[in-house]
């Protein structure tokens, strides 16, 4: 392993073990209501180059906010969809909020920034129907052929269920032209995937073994959902545009890799399954090394190709 790389990851697990994260269910649900109730949208003032314009999106169940981000006097012609991380369980959206801005400088794009509900409000599905319909509200202004989806952990998760809510909805919708999933989640959905996980166990100081399977009974909710809205990687993802998933070979998540090559050749998508050597969970989120240098480097310019 590369000297970077172990800098990163031992940095990683002193953290972990000054501030071990919950691993049991109901000391995660407990710790992220407690988290999420605290954390409120404000509409973030137009400065430093940045427009901000606050879109609402309606379901069924609720009204939510996903936040328009531009360059101040540009009138951008692609846009991108860029859904942040927090398992699903926990809403970190204002302290990722930093990442999506410095997408920004990168791309002649507007972003589209979803705060969807998190599941220790609603079960998964709302979540997931939230970030649907703020995709939808999109191509009222951008041809699908220019809009890119860029996911961070559960975003990325959140990006490839779109697909599939898309196809098992029959919603009829052109999907993006574009998706980049960095560190997508699968909950494993039976023996062979559970061991194939479990030897991973103790690989990854970020996100444990044990917390992949707690957040998928957090998902969940107490309800029967439909196994592609829990077992992702088991989703329809036909009809997509080009889609490129990055994994660390250091993350316990780096298990589903297979699972979602799999699904992706049975879809006959044009896509490819990358995994970093030495690297952690969701480590092309900026040029922390020569690695996710590289990384951000190539999806930042299949962005821009567009």
């Amino acid at each position: 392993m590369k000297i970077s790389n172990k800098i990163i990851m031992g940095t990683l697990w002193l953290a972990h073990y000054l501030c071990p994260p919950p691993e049991k269910v109901d000391e995660i649900y407990a710790h992220a209501k407690k988290h999420n109730e605290r954390q409120v949208f404000k509409l973030p003032r137009n400065k430093w180059g940045i427009v901000y314009k606050d879109l609402k999106i309606h379901t069924q169940i609720g009204s939510y906010h996903c936040l328009r981000m531009r360059k101040k006097g540009q009138i951008p012609e692609k846009a991108i969809l860029y859904i942040g991380g927090g398992g699903g369980v926990y809403n970190y959206y204002k302290s990722q909020l930093f990442l999506a801005k410095k997408l920004l400088k990168r791309v002649k794009a507007e972003i589209y920034y979803p705060f969807y509900p998190p599941a220790t409000k609603h079960p998964i599905r709302e979540t997931y129907k939230m970030i649907f319909e703020s995709y939808r509200a999109m191509l009222n202004d951008y041809s699908h052929e220019n809009i890119s989806v860029v996911g961070l952990s559960f975003g990325a998760t959140a990006a490839m269920t779109m697909i599939s809510w898309n196809n098992y909805y029959g919603e009829m919708l052109h999907m993006p032209a574009l998706t980049i999933g960095l560190s997508p989640g699968h909950v494993p959905a039976n023996q062979v995937e559970r061991e194939s996980l479990k030897v991973l166990r103790g690989i990854d100081p970020y996100i444990t073994a044990d917390m992949v399977e707690a957040y998928g009974q957090i998902h969940r909710g107490g309800q029967d959902l439909d196994h592609w809205l829990i077992h992702t990687a088991h989703g329809d993802f036909r009809n997509a545009g080009k889609i490129y998933l990055y994994f660390g070979e250091k993350e316990s998540l780096v298990y589903a890799a297979p699972i979602y090559r799999q699904s992706l050749e049975k879809a006959g998508a044009d896509f490819k399954v990358h995994i970093e050597p030495g690297m952690p969970h969701c480590y092309g989120i900026g040029k922390i090394n020569k690695a996710a240098k590289s990384t951000y480097d190539e999806y930042i310019a299949l962005i821009n190709d567009l």
